[in-house]
């Protein structure tokens, strides 16, 4: 049978012994008072920690996605809705403003004279289809890129 120690008892040992130890008056209110302090500080940071178990078990942690879900998500939003499909048009622009030597200045220029795969995109019909069609001529312009470089 295992005896189990009580955390209180654990704690006001030391009192007790101040308490017939210290021989004069004064030392033994200055031990009181000085335990009353740790007993305060002890307390208070377990009450936090209790305080802090308690939340963390009431909130469930979000489910972190990786970019490829994030990406399956947005496509099936884009069936329905433009921003989504601004959102991937501005993918597919970030895609070919990474290879060209200036970032912005190509991200900008794409903004305003879109090229091939972006007015594939755009075009009217199936999103998805379009979509389709407009990851072919990325990949065929990434892979003559490559070939150049």
């Amino acid at each position: 049978m295992k005896m189990r120690i009580n955390k209180a008892v654990v704690l006001a040992i030391p009192f007790v012994i101040i308490a017939f130890v210290a021989g004069s008056y004064f030392a033994r209110w200055f031990g009181v008072i000085l335990g009353g302090i740790i007993l305060m500080v002890i307390l208070f940071f377990l009450e936090l920690e209790e305080e802090y178990r308690l939340r963390a078990k009431r909130k469930p942690k979000p489910k972190v996605r990786s970019d490829f879900e994030r990406m399956v998500a947005l496509i099936e939003k884009s069936k329905k809705g433009k921003v989504a499909r601004e959102i991937i048009s501005d993918e597919i622009k970030e895609i070919y403003a990474l290879i060209s030597e200036d970032y912005t200045q190509e991200f900008y220029k794409l903004q305003n004279n879109p090229n091939r795969a972006l007015r594939v995109l755009k075009s009217e019909g199936d999103f998805l289809k379009n979509l389709r069609k407009a990851l072919e001529i990325v990949e065929v312009d990434l892979n003559e890129n490559r070939g150049s470089s």
